[in-house]
């Protein structure tokens, strides 16, 4: 007997990761609930910077224009050594925006972001119970019951898949026996929103490199200014808070965090007024798994890293995007169950991979020792100011830091049959590329794959009547919709982005946008291929059945 859940997914957490989870599910029809133990929203600005990929899949859940116009696109980042300016490296330019709609990173102060996707989230129907803490959780056949206590009282909610976005401290996690292997460093970081009586530039985020570690000033939409950084060994006057955790803030006195700016930012500004500052750990753990069951772990909740590069927040919303397009198809009974364990091998060496390069990076930045100090106020300024003056270093800085270089190569959710050499590979995000005759709302490629379905890209010179049979074949055969969009030889755009420039060629993006498979040239045989493919990730209409 199949037990009558109460909703389809719980998402466990309304911060970003578990908001954008909702939406994208809400979006899908599917009937989730989403609580969180906090009184409400975040009132601070915590995670501030918004990369290019991450945009995009805000773009897919229809608030990019509204973040956008709510934050401050940061073009360039000037990197100095102990004051001296020895370089620019510059987000947009260098052909970054032939690559992309958003080129550049969105200052944009976190609890503004939540304020958006609450919104939107609203607008389906869907609202935050604040105040409801998990209490215990309990493993079905077919799905998850989970105990919470909210402000009314405790209550039972059957689920049958269950989110756990609830941060670094996850309980989620714990009561899944979820190990959280990793470090903690020595080292400390402080965050503070000040007013500056000066102007460094509304579009230029500065960071500092000193003996001590890294510092930088970030401009926020406010006029206001994010400081952050390393506190140094032995800076720091007030009593050690050894228990800071990752998602836990410590207040700082008005007199250290003074004394911070004077010491380490060399910047010529006095500090007016200090809004909220606070110090707090750096760590780097990540989840032994990110699936257990019918539940499942995403942003802090799975991983967690030092802030080098703005990445969290963005691993985050890409946890959520990866995940909630998978939940939502095997829900509605278009996708198999197994689809769901291509989460945890697309994500986790993603987020592993992200936390090597973050360690790296934040050990370098931070370390004592000689030969460490010696690297970062001589060999490391120098060759920045020699990489900022580098086309291809400066295209492999913005990829790096705006995620697109995610890929999903390896995955058993994606084709591996066309491994032909040039131009873009399944399990790569699907490249963005403008369109001469724009289609509807729709001005480059990317936009015609917003929808929440797979899409096929014919590229080239197309016979009509081929690609109507395709359109024929595909509805016949899925019980999900398989939208095909026909892109003639005068899309000289699309068709130099996909190397289609000799041959017709069929690209197929899933709902994250993200290439599912390719088949080149464009032909019966090699659309076979693909049919193959999706008889693995979709349910073919004869197997359907709606699981809502």
């Amino acid at each position: 007997m199949e037990t009558d859940f109460d909703c389809d997914v719980l998402v466990v957490g309304a911060g970003p990761s578990g908001l954008c989870t909702a939406l994208l599910l809400a979006q899908h029809g599917v009937r989730v609930q989403i609580v969180d133990r906090k009184p409400g929203p975040v009132q601070q600005s915590r995670a501030t910077i918004v990369h290019a990929r991450t945009l995009e899949h805000f773009d897919r859940l229809g608030v990019a224009d509204h973040a956008v116009a709510s934050g401050v696109p940061i073009t360039h980042v000037a990197i100095h050594e102990n004051g001296r300016h020895v370089g620019e490296l510059p987000l947009a330019g260098n052909g970054t925006a032939a690559r992309t709609s958003f080129p550049y990173a969105l200052s944009l102060e976190q609890f503004v972001t939540e304020r958006i996707l609450v919104a939107a989230l609203a607008r389906h129907g869907i609202h935050v119970s604040w105040r409801s803490a998990v209490e215990d959780i309990a493993e079905m056949a077919d799905g998850v019951r989970v105990n919470i206590v909210g402000s009314m009282g405790a209550s039972t909610v059957s689920t049958r898949w269950l989110v756990g976005a609830d941060g670094a401290s996850s309980v989620v996690r714990r009561l899944t026996g979820q190990d959280f292997g990793g470090e903690t460093y020595t080292q400390k970081g402080l965050l503070a929103d000040v007013d500056l009586a000066v102007n460094l530039g509304m579009q230029k985020m500065r960071l500092n490199l000193t003996r001590g570690g890294f510092v930088g000033v970030l401009p926020l939409a406010s006029g206001r200014y994010r400081l952050f950084g390393v506190v140094p060994p032995g800076f720091h006057r007030g009593p050690e808070a050894d228990n800071l955790s990752h998602d836990a803030y410590a207040r700082l006195d008005d007199s250290d965090l003074r004394h911070w700016f004077e010491s380490y930012f060399s910047v010529d500004a006095e500090l007016q007024k200090i809004v909220w500052a606070a110090m707090f750990r750096f760590h780097s753990r990540i989840s032994r798994s990110f699936q257990i069951g019918h539940s499942f772990l995403v942003g802090d909740a799975a991983h967690i890293h030092n802030p080098a590069g703005g990445q969290g927040l963005n691993l985050a919303v890409g946890d959520a995007t990866n995940l909630g397009w998978k939940l939502a198809q095997v829900v509605s009974g278009e996708a198999p169950a197994s689809l769901l364990e291509t989460y945890e091998t697309e994500r986790r060496p993603v987020a592993a991979a992200v936390l090597a390069r973050t360690d790296i990076g934040f050990k370098l930045e931070t370390s004592t020792s000689p030969v460490a100090l010696w690297m970062r106020t001589h060999v490391a300024t120098r060759a920045i100011g020699l990489a900022c003056r580098l086309p291809p270093v400066r295209k492999l800085f913005f990829d790096m830091f705006s995620q697109l270089w995610i890929a999903y190569r390896t995955s058993t959710a994606i084709d591996h049959s066309d491994a032909s050499g040039r131009g873009p590979h399944a399990g790569d995000r699907a490249p963005y590329a403008t369109l001469t005759s724009p289609r509807g709302s729709a001005r480059d490629v990317m936009a015609l794959t917003h929808s929440p379905n797979y899409h096929i890209l014919l590229i080239g010179p197309i016979d009509p009547f081929q690609a109507a049979q395709l359109r024929n074949l595909l509805a016949a055969r899925y019980a999900a919709d398989v939208k095909t969009h026909l892109l003639t030889g005068n899309e000289i755009e699309v068709c130099r982005a996909y190397r289609a420039t000799k041959s017709t060629k069929l690209v197929l993006v899933r709902p994250d946008g993200h290439i599912a498979a390719i088949a080149n040239p464009f032909s019966w045989e090699t659309i076979t291929r693909v049919l193959e493919h999706l008889d693995k990730v979709l349910l073919r209409a004869d197997q359907h059945r709606d699981e809502r």
